[in-house]
């Protein structure tokens, strides 16, 4: 069993120096027991040509495991070609994957080809695909059939031989039934599918991963930070990661920027906007209070006839009101997630929460 995590460890360590310095939101590292499985996965398809689905929430690293698929298969030397779906106008999402012949339309000076195109021998990374229009869904779906495309403006189609990576943070399985997603193309999308577990389940990588994060940081900022304080360790492992890999990288980078040359990241670094003094012992960050003072409140609560029900709105409407209506700040300060919190306060959408 030992031997057989070694060497799985050592595939993570090959797909984490296979990557490129800056993938954006940071690099492949990680030993823990979700984590292992999901690069094992990569490692198993590499060597195919098949479309790989990477399923995940927002920030979990969903490019940067595309990048590591790319950078250990046969096409490693090819184009690696990215494309947010989301970011595109669904006017322009057509000639931006296929291409444009010139004077197809207005403002179109000049031929140019596609992400497809652009991609050609290599791979091609669709990200949050799921965010597609219904017919922008239909043309990937003929291009992943035949292999072929065809310029906006064009008449003539061209071959494209592109290993597609897709990914997105929507249920897609709920999507189809719902009619905002494509059945044909789901399953054309979903022969192999990999899931890429959240933050909050990957707490053994924590400590990791910030080490990664200060080399990166420290070297871009040019700046000497004597790493991390003990408590400020312990917060980060007992946040709960609403914004997973990206929001743990931006802390950081915060905390280098924020600290003084020298000094240890401490939590009034991590989260400045809270009110923690230099004693203070590491709780998770959203809750600075001592256990005893904790207890009294909660005794004064009760004492008072609160229900459990009048005491959940209290925490959700105080919440709120201390993130100024921001519901991700909100979440984060209930340790909980936005779409946790969405559901809390659309219970209570009469109330005067959401007035």
């Amino acid at each position: 069993m030992a031997e057989q995590l070694l060497a799985l460890q050592d595939e993570v360590n090959h797909l984490r120096d296979s990557l490129q310095e800056d993938t954006g939101i940071g690099d492949m590292v990680g030993a823990s027991q979700p984590f292992i499985p999901a690069c094992d996965m990569l490692r198993k398809v590499a060597d195919s040509h098949v479309t790989v689905l990477l399923l995940g929430e927002t920030g979990v690293g969903k490019e940067m495991f595309a990048r590591a698929l790319h950078s250990i298969s046969p096409l490693a030397k090819s184009p690696f070609i990215a494309i947010n779906c989301t970011t595109i106008p669904e006017e322009l999402i057509e000639s931006e994957l296929f291409g444009v012949e010139k004077g197809a339309y207005t403002g179109a000076h000049q031929s140019r080809p596609g992400r497809f195109e652009r991609a050609h021998s290599g791979t091609l990374f669709l990200d949050e695909v799921g965010e597609l229009s219904m017919n922008a869904q239909a043309k990937l779906l003929r291009v992943l059939q035949e292999g072929e495309i065809e310029r906006v403006g064009d008449t003539r189609t061209r071959k494209v031989d592109v290993r597609v990576v897709a990914a997105t943070n929507v249920d897609l399985q709920e999507a189809v039934p719902a009619g905002r997603f494509r059945s044909d193309l789901y399953y054309r999308l979903n022969i192999y599918p990999v899931i890429i577990p959240p933050l909050r389940e990957r707490k053994d990588d924590i400590e990791l991963l910030v080490t990664r994060f200060l080399e990166k940081y420290t070297a871009r900022h040019g700046k000497r930070v004597n790493g991390i304080t003990e408590r400020a360790l312990q917060a980060l492992k007992d946040y709960n990661w609403p914004g997973n890999i990206r929001e743990l990288e931006n802390m950081i980078e915060r905390g280098v920027i924020i600290v003084a040359v020298g000094d240890a990241i401490d939590l009034k670094d991590l989260f400045p906007c809270l009110n923690i003094n230099k004693d203070a012992p590491a709780l998770h960050p959203s809750l600075n209070r001592e256990e005893g003072d904790v207890e009294s409140l909660v005794g004064q609560v009760i004492d008072q006839s609160t229900s459990l029900e009048e005491m959940e709105t209290l925490l959700l409407e105080t919440a709120v009101k201390k993130a100024k209506g921001n519901l991700s700040q909100a979440a984060r300060i209930l340790g909980i997630t936005r779409p946790q919190l969405a559901y809390r306060l659309k219970k209570r959408e009469n109330g005067s929460l959401l007035e």
